[in-house]
């Protein structure tokens, strides 16, 4: 008799709990790899932040009902603490709670992702790894998004690219240079380039040390179907000409000279108009002069990340744009 009542005590509350249930059930929306990502995919998450960032200009003390209640986790197999404070950020926003875990992950363990789905409703991952990642994620039951990983860089790249859209009003057609050695937002900037009708010209290595990109086939073909541009350069002035957007990766102590970046250089080109951007952190491969340059947009870049983390969350938790 006692246990009939509490049945009919609580039959609405065992309905919303059949009803989160099911969902669960449905297929989560990851982010792991932009090859996974149609161009109509990657520009609503874009409008979405750029939407969010006019709305609300200045998030300090602001929040929003969008995810009220839910919890994001970060996954932090490296520390990476722009990325982490631009996700903590978001949630924040967006009326969610977070908890941040930095530890040596056991991603080779597939159930892991099983797990941390009991315990969160969207994971932000980021690891030195990458197959793992989706390992993890093809146990989730919750989103998974890939912030930085050895082969990736979601939210930097996309918050770079809603900087330029932020300068030029548009992305197709234009021409990106990348100057610098390998680094996970190259590999960002491979995929995505070809995807939003970029053109792309890179240089990461010496004529002497020949290196390619992970990821520098797969841009191969996915440029050959985009009908866009990829080359890789091997000379400073090559990899310049005709580049209205630059950007530059972080150098290693062994690599400042050969990748030396200065305003000289760019004007040599005689462009119209062109934006910077670095990667960082931030060597003696830039120096003051450009990297604090009214052309230079990389603070813009950074600003965005949360705007980006933002939309993200929303987009993949809720499928909400805003």
């Amino acid at each position: 008799m006692k246990l009939f009542k509490f049945f009919v005590n609580n039959i609405s509350l065992l309905s919303q709990i059949r009803n989160e249930h099911c969902c669960m059930n449905t297929k989560p929306k990851h982010l792991i790899c932009f090859k996974n990502w149609s161009a109509p995919m990657v520009l609503e998450v874009l409008e979405s932040a750029l939407n969010l960032k006019c709305t609300i200009g200045n998030t300090h003390g602001k929040r929003l009902d969008v995810l009220a209640g839910s919890k994001v986790m970060i996954l932090q197999e490296l520390n990476e603490p722009f990325l982490n404070m631009a996700v903590s950020k978001a949630a924040t926003l967006l009326g969610a709670y977070d908890v941040n875990i930095v530890d040596n992950l056991a991603w080779d363990q597939d159930y892991m992702g099983r797990v941390f789905s009991f315990m969160a409703d969207a994971i932000f991952v980021a690891t030195m790894t990458h197959m793992c990642v989706q390992r993890f994620a093809n146990q989730s039951t919750v989103p998974v998004v890939c912030m930085r990983s050895r082969t990736h860089a979601s939210i930097q790249s996309l918050a770079t690219m809603m900087a330029i859209i932020e300068e030029y009003g548009c992305l197709n057609g234009l021409n990106l240079a990348y100057f610098g050695p390998p680094h996970p937002v190259l590999n960002s900037y491979l995929l995505l380039c070809p995807i939003l009708g970029i053109n792309l010209k890179f240089m990461c290595c010496c004529k002497n040390n020949p290196v390619s990109p992970l990821l520098y086939k797969a841009s191969e073909n996915m440029t050959a179907k985009s009908h866009t541009a990829l080359k890789a350069c091997s000379e400073k002035e090559e990899v310049l000409k005709d580049a209205t957007v630059i950007i530059a990766g972080p150098s290693n102590v062994n690599k400042i000279n050969e990748f030396k970046l200065a305003i000289d250089d760019i004007d040599k080109q005689k462009r119209n108009h062109w934006i910077f951007f670095h990667t960082g952190p931030r060597g003696k491969e830039v120096d003051d002069k450009l990297f604090f340059h009214e052309n230079s947009k990389t603070f813009v870049a950074f600003e965005n990340f949360h705007y980006i983390a933002a939309a993200l969350m929303a987009n993949v938790m809720k499928d909400y744009k805003f």
